[in-house]
């Protein structure tokens, strides 16, 4: 309880205070010298990592908040380091924290107006993350046939697919990258075999309201 009071507070802090907003009256002036601020982003992303899931979701969100301000000009090892942790842990929790907190990051590129400033952004992005985004999706569609009969790694692997199709469609929201379009046969197997995939052990007959796992990813599609 004590070390996940103190993430939610640390989370609240950087909302209200790293990047404080002059006309808000309830904003927070962190007392953080540029040392400090490198220090914590140079280590929030191994933090989220090693701490259990209610914690990770906390750390998950400061990394978001502060990227809204500070990626990529001034956090320009953050997206290394999340491709790092998703392309080589064989730990489900890292990788689909470390997806969650992607997709919070690139959501900023959906509903906003084209510049070059945006599409600057983008670029940054896809050379580093559009081809393992792409491996790391065609593998784990290829492993839900393996392990049909467990639904504990099947939900870790539907997590992950949600995680990874919700941050394809951000970086394919304002236009098709060249790199996806030569790719697209991959993708687009994978969409089909995800929209038809059934599997009994993952449907809960008694939830009429709360989607399963295959219901979320397909959603996502």
């Amino acid at each position: 309880p004590v070390r996940q009071a103190a993430s939610v507070h640390f989370k609240n802090l950087v909302k209200k205070g790293w990047a404080p907003d002059e006309d808000d009256e309830s904003r927070i002036m962190l007392s953080l010298s540029d040392q400090d601020r490198t220090l914590i982003k140079n280590n929030l992303v191994d933090l989220m990592c090693t701490v259990p899931p209610q914690i990770q979701a906390q750390c998950s969100e400061s990394i978001a908040l502060i990227a809204a301000t500070d990626f990529p000009a001034k956090w320009d090892n953050l997206l290394s380091d999340l491709i790092g942790k998703f392309t080589t842990s064989s730990d489900w929790s890292v990788i689909n924290g470390v997806l969650v907190a992607t997709n919070s990051i690139l959501k900023r590129f959906r509903y906003v107006q084209r510049s070059d400033a945006l599409y600057a952004d983008i670029l940054y992005v896809l050379q580093r993350i559009q081809e393992p985004l792409t491996k790391l999706f065609t593998t784990v569609v290829g492993q839900l046939d393996g392990i049909a009969g467990d639904p504990r790694q099947l939900t870790c692997r539907l997590n992950a697919l949600r995680s990874i199709n919700r941050i394809f469609y951000s970086l394919n929201y304002q236009d098709l990258p060249e790199y996806f379009e030569d790719h697209m046969a991959e993708w687009m197997t994978g969409f089909a075999k995800l929209l038809e995939y059934k599997n009994p052990l993952l449907v809960d007959p008694d939830e009429e309201v709360q989607p399963g796992p295959i219901d979320e990813v397909q959603v996502s599609v």
